[in-house]
């Protein structure tokens, strides 16, 4: 009887997981970045990122945007296939034919947006669920793990490398220059005042930009120990949520990848 709630709960949190992929995917369609209103786009910078020219030379991103109808359906595809695997989280079938659509709509949306977008989580996070075999998926989970806290690790050592953290004014720039076209467009708001106060107060966005460095560099601590991948999670979601708010640098599309982590203990126990 245990056995049955402890599967039913992992079951359901799964569920809860492919629900905020569905919804970070509803996302992308209602804010205009989905297939269906790729259409028309000709990858002008396909240089952008060297990593995904075979999938350019291909033609499959340009076949796509050159038509319409194919975008609308394979958004209804994905949205279906999403809605599937919240009924069954464990049909792996269902696991790779979202890992591959939802990687060829980050390839596309990378050519249109002609420059690396970091938050793929959106399609890393099936890396787990594409093996049938109980220990395969560990190994799979595991392999996913690392490279989510390495992610973050490397993002603090790259504030150490570029000598951003000796510079006081750093953050500040940084503001001011996501910020420049709200102000030219006389955007005011709550945001846009902490944004000017930080721009005028070095030292406070100096703090808060240190202490971005801190969440990001904590994560090195899942290297050795599961014991508080809840805890790094839940710092993780904070610092995105966060540099949202102060950067207009939205989250999703890599919320369901992190929260990940909230499953290690359920994904050790139930395929180790």
């Amino acid at each position: 009887m245990q056995e049955s709630l402890t599967n039913r709960s992992f079951t359901n949190k799964l569920r809860i997981l492919f629900c905020i992929v569905l919804f970070e995917y509803g996302l992308f369609i209602f804010s205009g970045t989905s297939f269906s209103f790729l259409h028309g786009n000709n990858f002008f910078r396909i240089e952008a990122d060297p990593a995904f020219w075979v999938v350019y030379l291909m033609m499959i991103p340009q076949f796509i945007t050159g038509h319409q109808w194919l975008g609308i359906l394979l958004d209804t595809t994905i949205v279906i296939l999403l809605l599937s695997v919240i009924r069954n989280p464990y049909n792996n079938r269902l696991a790779i034919l979202l890992f591959l659509l939802l990687f060829l709509f980050y390839t596309c949306l990378m050519g249109y947006l002609a420059h690396r977008n970091y938050q793929f989580g959106f399609f890393m996070i099936f890396i787990p669920f594409l093996f049938k075999n109980p220990v395969n998926r560990n190994f799979a989970y595991e392999a996913t793990r690392y490279f989510l806290l390495f992610f973050y690790v490397s993002a603090a050592v790259l504030k150490i490398s570029n000598n951003s953290l000796v510079s006081q004014s750093h953050f500040s720039h940084l503001l001011s220059g996501q910020f420049t076209p709200y102000f030219l467009e006389g955007n005011t708001g709550p945001r846009t005042s902490v944004n000017l106060y930080l721009m005028s107060h070095p030292a406070v966005s100096y703090m808060l930009y240190l202490l971005s460095f801190i969440a990001e560099l904590t994560t090195v601590i899942g290297f050795f120990t599961k014991r508080f991948d809840k805890g790094l999670a839940i710092i993780i979601l904070a610092f995105h949520f966060a540099n949202w708010f102060l950067m207009d640098i939205a989250p999703f599309g890599q919320v369901a990848f992190i929260c990940l982590l909230f499953l290690s203990k359920e994904m050790r126990l139930r395929y180790a």
